[in-house]
């Protein structure tokens, strides 16, 4: 049973919310599935049970979220039950089996499809390459994918997706396919001009790179998509060392949609943004629940005090090769902020006041590990929570921004929740001038 990531003291660590969502997106119930996208694999009677029994006895022996009873899955699962014996493919069988475990109330346990667990690890996508915002007139082009079809054919941010084989898309998912199958599309460029394409969906590296913008010659703005594998460290190191070079005196972390990843990438960003030996908050597992009930005769859930209590499980930042960034910092956040994200965002607001810009994060935070399944099935699995330095349990409650701005950016208008983080850290910077303060944050 492979553990995915693990702290620097091989404590066990953070697995993206990226996974949770990339499931939700592919389970659809059953009915016509010609609008949901490429074409499930379908499964039998027998390979639905051999999955079944691993996941009873994940839940059984290794899912574990301080104060819950994993005893009530097999009630959970019997409500699901007849969904489960009608499904005649995995996407459908996973979402079933998805709705049971989703009455838990937690985050960070679900069943993935062999396709889904596939296109995390590979880094890969099938289809034309875009990602997509709905208007009212069809799907606005967000971001086009190097080497994708949609590259090749020439689309870019911007465009307006008006038609999909034949009629106006209302969800991206309409415009989804299976490899190798055709997709006509009818575009309005910016310029008003309207271009007909037939591209043919294939395989594409899903990756987005971390970038470093500058909102004005003192304000420079890293955004980071993903903590998961695809997180490129040393794209990240260049970046901040930029901003150091081209003496920034602020940085605004972009972590909207980010849903989280690998402990081990926080930790290397959280190392870039603050002083070695920082604290971070504190991971709490089922060995220090039983030690704090035993030795300190405490309320199992309460985890604010065994977070002081325990001695192991700590998330401490640690020095590097290249120095750490000294100016202000604000954070941006939005729903689509999960996990390893959430973990970041209060951090840097505990730790060097940050301010949060955006809105409420996902609240998805808890330590899991994927179990590998029955029939290429995937399943991610709970088995520690995480409180914040100041006591504050992340999960169910997620970070709230201190300035609210709209959650998505619309294509042509101004991007709200950067220019109020700006103005923020610009107070900041008025604020040093009156006082003098030569240094932003120098200790842990």
């Amino acid at each position: 049973m492979p553990v995915n990531f693990k702290l620097r003291s091989a404590f066990l660590a953070i697995l993206a919310v990226f996974v949770m969502g990339a499931s939700q997106a592919q389970d659809a119930p059953n009915g016509d599935n010609s609008n949901k996208g490429p074409t499930p694999a379908p499964i039998t009677a027998t390979e639905k049970q051999d999955v079944l029994d691993k996941v009873n006895d994940i839940v059984e022996k290794t899912a574990y979220v301080p104060g819950v009873d994993f005893t009530k899955w097999p009630q959970f699962l019997a409500t699901e039950r007849s969904e489960i014996d009608k499904a005649q493919n995995d996407r459908d069988f996973s979402w079933a089996v998805n709705k049971a475990l989703h009455k838990f109330g937690f985050s960070h346990i679900v069943l993935i499809t062999p396709d889904a667990a596939h296109a995390r690890l590979a880094e890969k996508s099938v289809g034309i390459g875009v990602l997509l915002q709905a208007e009212p007139e069809g799907m606005r082009v967000h971001f086009v994918f190097p080497d994708s079809p949609a590259e090749e054919a020439g689309l870019e941010i911007g465009d307006l997706i008006v038609e999909g084989n034949g009629k106006k898309p209302e969800s991206p998912l309409e415009l989804q396919g299976d490899e190798g199958t055709t997709l006509s599309i009818l575009v309005k460029h910016e310029s008003g001009k309207t271009q007909s394409y037939s591209l043919v969906r294939r395989k594409y590296s899903n990756v987005r790179p971390e970038t470093l913008t500058w909102f004005s010659p003192d304000t420079a703005v890293l955004k980071v998509n993903t903590f998961d594998v695809s997180y490129n460290r040393n794209n990240v190191e260049t970046l901040v060392k930029e901003a150091e070079d081209k003496n920034a005196k602020n940085l605004i972390l972009d972590l909207r949609s980010n849903p989280g990843g690998s402990i081990f990438n926080l930790l290397h960003l959280m190392d870039l943004l603050l002083p070695p030996g920082t604290p971070l908050g504190t991971f709490i597992n089922r060995s220090s629940v039983d030690s704090y009930v035993k030795e300190e005769n405490g309320k199992p859930t309460d985890l604010a005090a065994i977070a002081r209590f325990s001695k192991k499980g700590r998330l401490i930042s640690s020095k590097i090769s290249i120095p750490y960034f000294k100016g202000h910092l604000a954070v941006i956040v939005n729903g689509g902020s999960g996990s390893a994200s959430e973990i970041a965002a209060a951090a840097l607001r505990d730790d060097v006041d940050a301010p949060i810009v955006g809105s409420k994060s996902a609240g998805a935070v808890l330590v899991s590990m994927m179990n590998q399944m029955p029939h290429d099935f995937m399943m991610q699995v709970p088995i520690t929570d995480f409180v914040t330095v100041n006591g504050i349990r992340l999960e169910g409650t997620g970070v709230t921004p201190v300035v609210e701005a709209p959650a998505i950016v619309k294509f042509n208008e101004k991007d709200e929740a950067i220019e109020k983080a700006a103005l923020l850290l610009e107070r900041a910077d008025l604020r040093d001038a009156r006082s003098g303060s030569a240094s932003i944050h120098t200790g842990g």
